[in-house]
């Protein structure tokens, strides 16, 4: 036993009994869980029956389904609660809606979260990879095709359009273009908040839009390599050789750090795997 730690007092333990109870209860009591009525209505519309009865979507309370005439596709091992749409964690508001009169893909670990505003039109694809999270209330208006690549995640309050619903004519050519594009978003990549993803946007893996209100309507793999960050209105390069923390557990050791030094972390590639930093569960503590 480690004769430095501290010795709960018999108060902090009841204290601590109750917390727990309560913890319990609010959880129990918490108005935006899981619904089971609207899941089943959910699995059992849009998918076949084999793959419905699996239950591998969760809808949460506050989502609500204009239309479910489309198809889901869910992609990975089925299993229950894969998915998860309309989830609330702290900022979401209003209710979520799903109009889906196309088809989406869904890919294990999926989650969108409370108040997202989803539509997939007649002829649309929406297709979200693995690990990718739509935080609280983005527009998604899929009319062509959208693709987000694995463990991306969309901030708050982020429009994704591959629709402009009108056509432009240059009046000098008299050339107008198609009023419709594919948005093809990378693996890995970090969209901030309140950023507005117009058709044509394609982002290559692993790149972070760092400013709010960033506006992003073409293709950048030409110009931007990996771990790269964009941002501004147009979008433009702003720095490269900077990559986004996925790994939970390095975000808590980065945390720790924080708390009690004042000087920058700094990490030793020599010693440690960045890529098991960045992404996968780290053998030990970084320090």
């Amino acid at each position: 036993m480690n004769a430095h730690a501290p010795i709960a007092k018999p108060g902090q333990a009841r204290r601590s009994l109750v917390n727990r109870i309560f913890s319990t209860l609010e959880s129990r009591l918490w108005p935006y869980r899981v619904s089971w009525s609207k899941t089943i209505y959910f699995n059992l519309r849009s998918m076949p029956l084999r793959s419905a009865v699996k239950l591998p979507v969760y809808i949460y309370r506050h989502t609500q389904f204009s239309s479910l005439s489309g198809q889901v596709e869910i992609r990975g091992p089925l299993r229950r609660g894969m998915v998860r749409i309309g989830k609330r964690e702290d900022r979401g508001q209003g209710d979520s809606n799903i109009r889906n009169l196309g088809r989406i893909v869904l890919h294990d670990g999926v989650t969108i979260m409370q108040g997202c505003d989803i539509y997939v039109g007649p002829e649309g694809l929406l297709e979200i990879g693995a690990g990718a999270r739509i935080r609280e209330n983005c527009f998604i208006y899929a009319s062509l095709h959208i693709r987000i690549g694995e463990m991306t995640g969309i901030a708050y309050q982020t429009t994704l359009s591959d629709d402009d619903f009108h056509h432009v004519i240059d009046t000098e050519t008299g050339m107008c273009g198609d009023s419709k594009a594919a948005i093809l978003i990378g693996a890995r990549n970090w969209i901030g908040s309140r950023s507005v993803i117009k058709k044509g946007t394609v982002t290559p893996d692993d790149i972070i839009v760092a400013s709010s209100y960033s506006l992003l309507s073409k293709d950048y793999t030409p110009t931007v390599p990996p771990y790269s960050v964009l941002g501004g209105i147009p979008a433009r390069l702003l720095r490269t050789g900077m990559r986004r923390v996925f790994n939970t557990d390095s975000e808590a050791a980065l945390h720790r750090h924080y708390a009690v030094n004042d000087h920058p972390f700094v990490l030793d590639p020599a010693t440690l795997d960045l890529e098991a930093f960045c992404l996968k569960k780290p053998v030990e503590e970084f320090q």
